[in-house]
């Protein structure tokens, strides 16, 4: 009889729920910076957030869900209206297109998954999304940057090796990414560095340089930038990929827009050549998490 009476309360429930989730929750058009929305769109993308969004991202998308607690990283929370990835400059809102990209690839070494759900559900979600922070009926979404074309092939054989070499010096002697990440090169290397690329040399770093350094944020928590040896790079580790967040940046964290900025002199072609090396540089240590006999050598030698 118990046993029976509890299934008729989960029934009970499970319809309680699938209801909730079908309900009407907009009764006309809402306007958002680029446009209006349909009702008929926002109520589909009601229905598919709380069928699979909710339990991360909360009801109300405060990143607040019932399986929020113990997540690492935390799940974004929408009210904010602060995204931390996309083709935009980190702090614009990201394009519609930035938004189905997190949501159908997820994000790797996180409880965000992908979700393989109709392009139709996938837009209404990410129309819906939009309700939650006033922002979207303030600003339009920044626009996105230019993938340029990949300089390093044409310097022929051993291009990739010599990329790597110089996303080393960029990393180490100019942009000086082992503030915040870890440093993979000595104080020496560093020095010779700097010094072939700004004139100055370096003298000393900071304490346990190994090591990421723990940062405030603006998603309510702080963050600890990755070690790319070990660590996941979210949105994938693809070359083009990585190039894309060094030329965007993270949105609310302290990793900045490097688009246009990592040339000594100013020039937009030598920063470009630049960026798309430090990109091959940051591929080849992440592709060290994958070869623990590699690592250990790097590590080592």
């Amino acid at each position: 009889m118990k046993n029976k009476i509890s299934h008729h309360l989960f029934l009970a429930l499970t319809a309680i729920f699938v209801l909730s989730c079908t309900s009407q929750t907009f009764d006309q058009p809402q306007e958002f910076a680029t446009g209006f929305v349909s009702a008929e769109t926002l109520n589909l993308g009601h229905d598919t957030y709380m069928q699979y969004c909710m339990q991360c991202h909360g009801v109300n998308g405060d990143g607040q869900g019932p399986a929020a607690q113990g997540s690492e990283p935390l799940p974004r929370n929408f009210k904010s209206g602060i995204f931390k990835f996309g083709s935009v400059s980190s702090g614009e809102l990201p394009s519609d297109y930035d938004l189905k990209k997190t949501i159908r690839y997820g994000l790797r070494g996180t409880p965000m998954l992908p979700w393989d759900i109709s392009n139709e559900r996938l837009d209404a979600v990410v129309q819906y999304i939009k309700t939650f922070s006033p922002r979207w009926k303030e600003e339009k979404p920044g626009t996105p940057q230019e993938l340029t074309e990949d300089p390093w092939p044409a310097k022929g054989e051993g291009y990739k090796e010599m990329a790597i070499l110089q996303g080393k010096k960029v990393y180490h002697g100019f942009a000086q990414c082992y503030t915040c990440h870890p440093s993979y090169a000595s104080v020496e290397e560093i020095n010779q560095y700097s010094k072939e690329l700004t004139g100055n040399g370096v003298n000393s770093i900071r304490e346990n340089p190994h090591l990421s350094t723990l940062l405030d944020s603006s998603h309510e928590v702080k963050i600890m930038p990755p070690d790319f040896t070990k660590n996941y790079i979210k949105t994938g580790g693809e070359i083009s990929e990585i190039y894309r967040i060094l030329g965007a940046g993270i949105g609310g964290t302290a990793m900045p827009a490097w688009k246009g900025l990592l040339s000594p002199k100013g020039d937009n072609a030598e920063s470009e050549q630049n960026i798309w090396a430090l990109s091959y540089y940051v591929n080849y240590l992440h592709g060290l998490k994958y070869d623990m006999k590699a690592r250990k050598d790097f590590f080592t030698r």
